[in-house]
């Protein structure tokens, strides 16, 4: 949608994936870059403004220096208005650690340490995002009606994460299946399909 709107949007993937399929790691990783770039076409977004940082899949550390080091420079050179992470309780153990280690450089973005990192930027909206778990109580729901098909089809471009490639018994989100959380966030609402976030910062409020 931000994309459609004529927003500048760039996507950084903290991992490759390598070790989210059968296939071997080395290849894994590649095939899953791949896949992030067409599926970021599907939305819209050019493959120059994708970052692949390759922490090591499963490797996320929040505490790791270099690894914080990263993430505050890409954030202080693509100094976004709005950042989306996942959510702190998402119930995966590396998107839980992804979270702490971005939050970390997005506290820290804004000051002048780390002058080796870039100039300060502070990053006026952050918000988090559900995929495992669902945010206990949303504090912001958007209706993505106007994109359900493009979301489809960007989903789509993972082939390594369907069912058929992962094998049978394994976990996906590709397919009708990416879209069950949505429905439910619309059907507890007003209808069709709808995102839920928690709002970790906030640049004002309308009163």
């Amino acid at each position: 949608m931000h994309a459609e709107a004529g927003h500048e949007v760039a996507i950084a993937f903290l991992t490759s994936g390598e070790h989210g399929g059968s296939a071997e790691a080395d290849d894994l990783g590649t095939r899953r870059e791949r896949e992030a770039v067409d599926a970021a076409a599907a939305l819209g977004v050019r493959s120059d403004r994708l970052r692949f940082l390759r922490f090591p899949d499963g490797g996320i550390d929040p505490y790791d220096c270099d690894q914080f080091g990263v993430v505050l420079e890409v954030l202080r050179e693509s100094r976004p208005d709005l950042l989306y992470l996942p959510h702190p309780k998402d119930g995966s153990f590396d998107h839980e650690a992804a979270f702490a280690l971005c939050w970390r450089a997005a506290q820290m973005a804004g000051s002048s340490n780390y002058p080796q990192c870039g100039s300060p930027h502070w990053v006026s909206t952050i918000l988090g995002y559900e995929v495992w778990t669902p945010i206990t109580q949303p504090a912001l729901l958007r209706d993505i009606a106007p994109v359900v098909e493009r979301k489809l089809a960007a989903l789509g471009r993972y082939r390594t994460q369907t069912v058929g490639a992962k094998g049978a018994g394994q976990s996906t989100l590709v397919g009708p299946a990416c879209m069950h959380l949505t429905g439910f966030r619309g059907a507890s609402t007003t209808g069709g399909h709808r995102e839920a976030f928690t709002v970790l910062r906030l640049r004002e409020v309308i009163v």
